[in-house]
C-alpha cells in the first residue's frame, strides 16, 4: 500500500530531530519525535511500511518483526488522524531515489505522536475573509 503525506491543509517543518505538523483544516497540531518523527520523514520520501521497519530495525538493533508491526499501528493511527493518505503509485514516484537513514540512538522506542487543540482558534483565522467594516478580525455578536 502506497501512502502519501500530502493531505490538504496539513503543512509539516522538521526541527532538529522533531517533527510539528499543523492542520489547518481542524486546527489542530501534532508533534512527532524520536521514531514518530523518523517514520514521518520515511513516509514522506516514500518508503513502505516494511522498509522503514527494516531501516528502524537496523538502526536500532531491534527485531525487524515487532519493530514493523510498531510501524504498522503508527501508520494505522496517522491515517485515522489524517496526518496520511493512502497514495497512489504517481505520488511514490515523485521522490523514488530520494535517500533516507533513521537517525535515532539507543533502543527503539514505540512511536507516538503529541496532539494539541489549544491553538485551534489561532491556527483556523482567515484573516483576509474574516475583515469587515471595523478591520481584523471580524468577531461574531455575542
Amino acid at each position: 500500500m502506497a501512502l502519501t503525506t500530502t493531505v490538504p491543509l496539513l503543512i509539516s517543518q522538521q526541527f532538529d530531530s522533531e517533527v510539528v505538523l499543523a492542520n489547518y483544516q481542524n486546527g489542530v497540531y501534532y508533534n512527532l519525535d524520536g521514531s514518530a518523527a523518523q517514520i514521518w520523514l520515511g513516509l514522506k520520501v516514500n518508503r513502505t511500511v516494511e522498509e522503514i521497519g527494516s531501516a528502524l530495525a537496523a538502526a536500532t538493533n531491534g527485531d525487524v518483526t515487532s519493530i514493523t508491526q510498531q510501524v504498522q499501528a503508527f501508520v494505522d493511527s496517522m491515517l485515522a488522524e489524517g496526518l496520511i493518505a493512502i497514495g497512489t503509485a504517481d505520488s511514490r514516484s515523485e521522490t523514488p531515489n530520494e535517500i533516507w537513514t533513521p537517525v535515532l540512538s539507543g533502543a527503539f522506542v514505540a512511536p507516538e505522536f503529541q496532539r494539541f487543540d489549544n491553538l485551534r482558534e489561532l491556527l483556523l483565522m482567515d484573516p483576509v475573509h474574516d475583515a469587515g467594516e471595523q478591520g481584523w478580525p471580524l468577531r461574531e455578536s455575542q
